[in-house]
Protein backbone atom coordinates (compact mmCIF):
# COMPACT_ATOMS: atom_id res chain seq x y z
CA UNK A 1 0.00 0.00 0.00
CA UNK A 2 1.04 3.58 -0.51
CA UNK A 3 2.26 5.65 2.41
CA UNK A 4 -1.25 6.95 3.01
CA UNK A 5 -0.93 7.56 6.75
CA UNK A 6 1.74 10.25 6.89
CA UNK A 7 0.19 12.19 4.01
CA UNK A 8 -3.33 12.01 5.45
CA UNK A 9 -2.18 13.19 8.88
CA UNK A 10 -0.37 16.17 7.38
CA UNK A 11 -3.38 17.10 5.24
CA UNK A 12 -5.84 16.96 8.15
CA UNK A 13 -3.56 18.85 10.52
CA UNK A 14 -3.08 21.60 7.95
CA UNK A 15 -6.68 21.91 6.78
CA UNK A 16 -8.82 20.67 9.66
CA UNK A 17 -10.66 22.72 12.25
CA UNK A 18 -10.49 22.14 16.01
CA UNK A 19 -13.06 19.35 15.96
CA UNK A 20 -11.41 17.61 13.02
CA UNK A 21 -7.96 17.77 14.59
CA UNK A 22 -9.45 16.35 17.79
CA UNK A 23 -10.95 13.48 15.81
CA UNK A 24 -7.55 12.86 14.24
CA UNK A 25 -5.93 12.62 17.66
CA UNK A 26 -8.51 10.05 18.71
CA UNK A 27 -8.01 7.97 15.58
CA UNK A 28 -4.26 8.00 16.20
CA UNK A 29 -4.69 6.58 19.69
CA UNK A 30 -5.19 9.48 22.09
CA UNK A 31 -7.07 7.92 25.01
CA UNK A 32 -8.40 11.11 26.62
CA UNK A 33 -10.87 12.91 24.32
CA UNK A 34 -9.77 16.35 23.21
CA UNK A 35 -11.76 18.64 25.51
CA UNK A 36 -12.01 21.60 23.13
CA UNK A 37 -13.11 19.42 20.24
CA UNK A 38 -15.63 17.69 22.48
CA UNK A 39 -17.16 20.99 23.55
CA UNK A 40 -17.40 22.15 19.94
CA UNK A 41 -19.46 19.09 19.06
CA UNK A 42 -21.58 18.66 22.17
CA UNK A 43 -22.79 22.25 22.24
CA UNK A 44 -24.66 21.37 19.04
CA UNK A 45 -26.64 18.50 20.58
CA UNK A 46 -30.35 19.28 20.86
CA UNK A 47 -32.42 18.70 23.99
CA UNK A 48 -34.03 15.63 22.43
CA UNK A 49 -30.58 14.01 22.14
CA UNK A 50 -30.35 14.34 18.38
CA UNK A 51 -28.15 16.67 16.40
CA UNK A 52 -29.54 19.46 14.22
CA UNK A 53 -29.88 19.11 10.48
CA UNK A 54 -26.55 19.97 8.84
CA UNK A 55 -25.24 20.68 12.37
CA UNK A 56 -26.74 24.18 12.29
CA UNK A 57 -27.78 25.26 15.83
CA UNK A 58 -31.49 25.89 16.17
CA UNK A 59 -32.56 23.47 13.49
CA UNK A 60 -34.60 20.32 14.24
CA UNK A 61 -32.77 17.09 14.97
CA UNK A 62 -32.13 14.80 12.00
CA UNK A 63 -31.38 11.10 11.78
CA UNK A 64 -28.64 11.77 9.23
CA UNK A 65 -26.93 14.45 11.31
CA UNK A 66 -27.17 12.34 14.46
CA UNK A 67 -25.46 9.47 12.64
CA UNK A 68 -22.67 11.82 11.55
CA UNK A 69 -22.27 13.03 15.13
CA UNK A 70 -22.06 9.44 16.36
CA UNK A 71 -19.19 8.82 13.94
CA UNK A 72 -17.42 11.92 15.19
CA UNK A 73 -17.98 10.86 18.82
CA UNK A 74 -16.53 7.48 17.92
CA UNK A 75 -13.45 9.18 16.52
CA UNK A 76 -13.14 11.23 19.72
CA UNK A 77 -13.36 8.01 21.79
CA UNK A 78 -16.65 9.04 23.38
CA UNK A 79 -18.90 6.14 22.39
CA UNK A 80 -19.44 5.27 26.06
CA UNK A 81 -20.49 8.80 27.01
CA UNK A 82 -23.87 10.02 28.22
CA UNK A 83 -24.13 12.13 25.08
CA UNK A 84 -24.02 9.00 22.94
CA UNK A 85 -26.68 7.42 25.15
CA UNK A 86 -28.86 10.47 24.53
CA UNK A 87 -28.26 10.25 20.78
CA UNK A 88 -29.19 6.58 20.84
CA UNK A 89 -32.33 7.39 22.82
CA UNK A 90 -33.25 9.95 20.17
CA UNK A 91 -32.99 7.31 17.45
CA UNK A 92 -35.15 4.94 19.48
CA UNK A 93 -37.74 7.64 20.08
CA UNK A 94 -38.14 8.68 16.45
CA UNK A 95 -38.30 5.15 15.03
CA UNK A 96 -41.72 4.67 13.46
CA UNK A 97 -44.12 1.92 14.60
CA UNK A 98 -43.44 -0.06 11.40
CA UNK A 99 -39.70 -0.19 12.20
CA UNK A 100 -38.60 2.48 9.74
CA UNK A 101 -36.98 5.85 10.22
CA UNK A 102 -37.75 8.99 8.29
CA UNK A 103 -36.60 12.56 8.72
CA UNK A 104 -38.93 15.03 10.41
CA UNK A 105 -41.34 16.98 8.16
CA UNK A 106 -39.81 20.08 9.78
CA UNK A 107 -36.78 19.60 7.51
CA UNK A 108 -38.74 20.22 4.30
CA UNK A 109 -38.16 23.96 4.45
CA UNK A 110 -34.40 23.37 4.20
CA UNK A 111 -34.86 21.57 0.85
CA UNK A 112 -32.90 18.43 1.82
CA UNK A 113 -31.61 16.01 -0.83
CA UNK A 114 -33.59 12.82 -1.57
CA UNK A 115 -31.77 10.69 1.02
CA UNK A 116 -32.80 13.12 3.78
CA UNK A 117 -36.16 14.20 2.37
CA UNK A 118 -39.26 13.40 4.46
CA UNK A 119 -41.89 11.51 2.50
CA UNK A 120 -39.37 10.27 -0.07
CA UNK A 121 -38.98 6.49 -0.49
CA UNK A 122 -35.20 6.71 -0.88
CA UNK A 123 -34.96 8.88 2.21
CA UNK A 124 -37.02 6.42 4.23
CA UNK A 125 -34.88 3.49 3.08
CA UNK A 126 -31.65 5.34 3.81
CA UNK A 127 -32.69 6.55 7.26
CA UNK A 128 -33.96 3.06 8.13
CA UNK A 129 -30.69 1.42 7.14
CA UNK A 130 -28.69 4.17 8.86
CA UNK A 131 -30.68 3.99 12.09
CA UNK A 132 -30.44 0.20 12.19
CA UNK A 133 -26.71 0.31 11.50
CA UNK A 134 -25.95 2.67 14.36
CA UNK A 135 -28.26 1.07 16.90
CA UNK A 136 -26.77 -2.32 16.04
CA UNK A 137 -23.37 -0.86 16.86
CA UNK A 138 -24.57 0.82 20.05
CA UNK A 139 -27.09 -1.69 21.43
CA UNK A 140 -26.26 -4.91 19.60
CA UNK A 141 -27.80 -6.55 16.52
CA UNK A 142 -30.44 -8.44 18.52
CA UNK A 143 -32.02 -5.31 19.96
CA UNK A 144 -35.72 -5.11 19.12
CA UNK A 145 -35.39 -1.81 17.29
CA UNK A 146 -32.68 -3.25 15.05
CA UNK A 147 -34.64 -6.41 14.32
CA UNK A 148 -37.79 -4.46 13.42
CA UNK A 149 -35.82 -2.28 11.02
CA UNK A 150 -34.08 -5.31 9.55
CA UNK A 151 -37.43 -6.94 8.81
CA UNK A 152 -38.30 -3.92 6.68
CA UNK A 153 -34.95 -4.01 4.88
CA UNK A 154 -35.21 -7.76 4.27
CA UNK A 155 -38.79 -7.52 2.97
CA UNK A 156 -37.66 -5.01 0.36
CA UNK A 157 -35.10 -7.56 -0.88
CA UNK A 158 -37.27 -10.69 -1.02
CA UNK A 159 -37.18 -10.67 -4.81
CA UNK A 160 -33.50 -9.80 -4.95
CA UNK A 161 -31.46 -6.74 -4.09
CA UNK A 162 -32.90 -3.69 -5.89
CA UNK A 163 -30.66 -2.57 -8.72
CA UNK A 164 -32.00 0.97 -8.69
CA UNK A 165 -31.61 1.84 -5.02
CA UNK A 166 -28.98 4.37 -3.94
CA UNK A 167 -25.57 2.84 -3.33
CA UNK A 168 -25.52 4.23 0.21
CA UNK A 169 -28.64 2.21 1.07
CA UNK A 170 -27.26 -1.02 -0.39
CA UNK A 171 -24.00 -0.67 1.54
CA UNK A 172 -25.77 -0.05 4.86
CA UNK A 173 -28.35 -2.78 4.27
CA UNK A 174 -25.59 -5.29 3.51
CA UNK A 175 -23.76 -4.30 6.71
CA UNK A 176 -26.94 -4.61 8.80
CA UNK A 177 -27.71 -7.99 7.20
CA UNK A 178 -24.26 -9.23 8.20
CA UNK A 179 -24.68 -7.91 11.74
CA UNK A 180 -28.09 -9.53 12.23
CA UNK A 181 -27.94 -12.70 10.13
CA UNK A 182 -24.19 -13.21 9.91
CA UNK A 183 -21.49 -12.52 7.30
CA UNK A 184 -22.15 -15.78 5.44
CA UNK A 185 -25.96 -15.63 5.47
CA UNK A 186 -27.71 -15.88 2.12
CA UNK A 187 -29.08 -12.34 2.29
CA UNK A 188 -25.65 -10.96 3.16
CA UNK A 189 -23.94 -12.82 0.33
CA UNK A 190 -26.58 -11.55 -2.10
CA UNK A 191 -25.95 -8.00 -0.92
CA UNK A 192 -22.20 -8.31 -1.39
CA UNK A 193 -22.74 -9.79 -4.84
CA UNK A 194 -24.98 -6.85 -5.76
CA UNK A 195 -22.28 -4.44 -4.64
CA UNK A 196 -19.61 -6.38 -6.49
CA UNK A 197 -21.52 -6.10 -9.76
CA UNK A 198 -21.35 -2.31 -9.77
CA UNK A 199 -18.97 -0.65 -12.21
CA UNK A 200 -15.81 0.81 -10.65
CA UNK A 201 -16.93 4.26 -11.81
CA UNK A 202 -19.90 4.06 -9.43
CA UNK A 203 -17.57 4.15 -6.46
CA UNK A 204 -16.51 7.60 -5.37
CA UNK A 205 -14.13 7.91 -2.43
CA UNK A 206 -17.16 8.72 -0.25
CA UNK A 207 -18.91 5.48 -1.17
CA UNK A 208 -15.73 3.41 -0.83
CA UNK A 209 -15.29 4.71 2.71
CA UNK A 210 -18.91 3.82 3.49
CA UNK A 211 -18.30 0.30 2.19
CA UNK A 212 -15.02 -0.28 4.03
CA UNK A 213 -16.38 1.07 7.31
CA UNK A 214 -19.58 -0.95 6.96
CA UNK A 215 -17.74 -4.18 6.23
CA UNK A 216 -15.47 -3.65 9.23
CA UNK A 217 -18.38 -2.89 11.57
CA UNK A 218 -20.14 -6.03 10.31
CA UNK A 219 -17.21 -8.25 11.24
CA UNK A 220 -15.46 -8.80 7.91
CA UNK A 221 -11.68 -8.70 7.66
CA UNK A 222 -9.38 -7.49 4.92
CA UNK A 223 -9.32 -10.94 3.29
CA UNK A 224 -12.92 -10.44 2.13
CA UNK A 225 -12.60 -9.88 -1.63
CA UNK A 226 -14.85 -6.81 -1.73
CA UNK A 227 -13.04 -5.26 1.23
CA UNK A 228 -9.62 -5.91 -0.31
CA UNK A 229 -10.72 -4.38 -3.62
CA UNK A 230 -12.24 -1.32 -1.91
CA UNK A 231 -9.11 -0.74 0.18
CA UNK A 232 -6.87 -0.87 -2.90
CA UNK A 233 -9.12 1.49 -4.81
CA UNK A 234 -9.45 3.95 -1.91
CA UNK A 235 -5.71 4.19 -1.31
CA UNK A 236 -5.26 4.69 -5.04
CA UNK A 237 -7.62 7.68 -4.95
CA UNK A 238 -5.62 9.54 -2.30
CA UNK A 239 -4.33 12.82 -3.69
CA UNK A 240 -0.70 13.90 -3.56
CA UNK A 241 -1.58 16.38 -0.78
CA UNK A 242 -2.85 13.51 1.39
CA UNK A 243 -6.57 14.21 1.13
CA UNK A 244 -9.42 12.56 -0.76
CA UNK A 245 -11.83 14.36 -3.10
CA UNK A 246 -15.47 14.26 -2.01
CA UNK A 247 -18.46 14.09 -4.32
CA UNK A 248 -20.09 16.58 -1.93
CA UNK A 249 -17.53 19.32 -2.51
CA UNK A 250 -14.29 20.70 -1.13
CA UNK A 251 -15.78 21.67 2.23
CA UNK A 252 -16.38 17.99 3.01
CA UNK A 253 -12.92 16.74 2.11
CA UNK A 254 -11.31 16.92 5.55
CA UNK A 255 -14.23 14.96 7.02
CA UNK A 256 -13.98 12.42 4.21
CA UNK A 257 -10.22 12.13 4.74
CA UNK A 258 -10.80 11.47 8.43
CA UNK A 259 -13.36 8.78 7.63
CA UNK A 260 -11.01 7.24 5.07
CA UNK A 261 -8.15 7.24 7.55
CA UNK A 262 -10.35 5.71 10.25
CA UNK A 263 -11.57 2.95 7.94
CA UNK A 264 -8.07 2.05 6.76
CA UNK A 265 -6.65 2.06 10.28
CA UNK A 266 -9.54 -0.09 11.54
CA UNK A 267 -8.62 -2.77 9.00
CA UNK A 268 -4.96 -2.46 9.91
CA UNK A 269 -3.95 -1.43 6.40
CA UNK A 270 -0.17 -0.94 6.42
CA UNK A 271 1.33 2.35 5.29
CA UNK A 272 4.68 1.76 3.65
Amino acid sequence: MSGYLRKAIAYIQENGDELERGRLAGLLGRERPDQKATRVLLTRQNEDGGFPYQMVPGRPSAVTSTASALQWLHDLRLLRSSQVERAGAYLLTVQRPDGTWEESPALIKYDPPPLARPGHAAGRAYCTALGAYWLARLLGPRHDSVLRAFQVLRASRDGGWPEDEPLQVTVLAAAVSAMVEGPRATITSAGLEALGRLAPEAWSADRLVDLIAGLYAAGFDASELLAAWAIRRLTGLQRDDGGWSSEHGADREVDLSLRALGALLAFGVPSS
